[in-house]
């Protein structure tokens, strides 16, 4: 089997308690942003909030495993496209001063949106021009 056929599978992979398995991981994930987000706007200092920062960082990951192992197009749709780019932002900006509450509400909102957009916008690549 090539890194290929890997990664980009014909049919996408189901396993028995994914569907299941997503809902805690993603509801420990929204846990998490929570926490972190209500503490960025309490201004609770940072080393305090860095466990859930951690926390949120590691259930999203692996949400993102979750996805890339059901069929990796996932990275190129706009639903995945949006979550690399969130987490680029928050990688950076996790490490500057430039950090805040507004940031993290457009995080949170560009997560909504994207989240709860019919399927065309989800599915659709910008690197393809289409729904994959």
């Amino acid at each position: 089997m090539t890194l290929k056929q890997l990664l980009f599978p014909e049919q996408s992979r189901h396993f028995p308690g994914k569907r299941w398995g997503n809902v805690m991981i993603r509801s420990l994930h929204l846990i998490g942003v929570s926490i972190f987000s209500g503490g960025l706007y309490f201004q609770i200092p940072r080393q305090d909030l860095m466990p859930w920062y951690i926390f949120t960082a590691v259930t999203g990951m692996f949400l993102m495993a979750l996805d890339i192992f059901g069929n990796g197009k996932w990275i190129f749709q706009n639903r995945g496209a949006s979550v690399l780019f969130k987490v680029f932002v928050l990688g950076i900006l996790t490490h500057t001063q430039l950090l805040n509450i507004w940031i993290i509400i457009f995080i949170i909102f560009l997560s909504g949106i994207t989240s709860h957009a019919p399927a065309k916008f989800r599915y659709y690549s910008i690197f393809h021009g289409k729904e994959i």
